[in-house]
């Protein structure tokens, strides 16, 4: 199962990074590919997953959620 996640905020690898390692530590979520340049994340999981999971690691790293497909 896979979910992408748009983000707002990202600029550089470290925002990557850090986003990464939030989503990643997520139970549930098996891999987290994350790009700045194109503004979201891509996140496999092995699960169904709450939204406000997601919402709620991405604005621990600084960013804001603009949407979940």
């Amino acid at each position: 199962m896979q979910k992408i996640i748009k983000i707002k905020g990202m600029t550089c690898g470290h925002c990557e990074r850090r986003v990464q390692k939030n989503l990643k530590g997520i139970c549930g979520v098996t891999s987290a590919d994350v790009s700045a340049t194109d503004k979201k994340a891509i996140v496999e999981l092995i699960y169904e997953v709450d939204s406000t999971d997601f919402e709620t690691a991405v604005k621990e790293s600084g960013y804001e959620v603009i949407g979940i497909e």
